[in-house]
C-alpha cells in the first residue's frame, strides 16, 4: 500500500469533522463505495489467474466498471450533494478514478486508498 494515499485518506477524513468532532458521512454510505471497488478488485484477480492481464493493463471488462464506479459516485454526489459530494471532493475521488486509465498498479493504489478511507473513518468514529 502507498504511505502517501494512507497519509491523504487520513486527512480526508480529519478534514470531515464538524466543529462538534463528528463526522456526517456514515459508515454504510462509504462501505457501499468501497464494495464496490472490491468487486472490481476481485474481478482483476481473477482475470490475472487466467492471464487476461499484461503489461499492468486493465482488461476492458475492469475499464468498464472502473466507469460504472465513477458513474456511481456522481450519483451518490448528486443525492446526497451535503455530505457525499464534500467527502468525494475532499478525497479528489473522480481525479483519483481518471487517474487509473488503465494501469493495474494505479487501480490497485486506489483501491488501497479507499480501505484507508474507510478505516480512517472507522477510526474516527465516523457514523454507522
Amino acid at each position: 500500500m502507498n504511505k502517501e494515499y494512507v497519509d491523504k485518506a487520513k486527512k480526508v477524513v480529519e478534514s470531515l469533522k464538524n466543529d462538534q468532532g463528528k463526522i456526517s458521512l456514515t459508515t454504510s454510505q462509504i462501505r457501499k463505495f468501497l464494495a464496490g471497488v472490491n468487486a472490481v478488485k476481485n474481478k482483476l484477480q481473477i482475470y490475472e489467474s487466467q492471464g487476461l492481464i499484461r503489461e499492468d493493463r486493465l482488461h476492458e471488462d475492469i475499464l468498464r466498471d472502473i466507469q460504472a464506479l465513477k458513474v456511481k459516485l456522481i450519483y451518490q454526489c448528486g443525492r446526497e450533494p451535503k455530505i457525499v459530494k464534500p467527502f468525494a471532493e475532499k478525497a479528489e475521488l473522480i481525479k483519483e478514478i481518471d487517474a487509473i486509465k488503465t494501469s493495474v498498479s494505479k487501480f490497485r493504489n486506489f483501491a488501497a486508498y479507499i480501505e484507508a478511507i474507510v478505516a480512517y473513518h472507522k477510526f474516527e468514529g465516523g457514523r454507522d
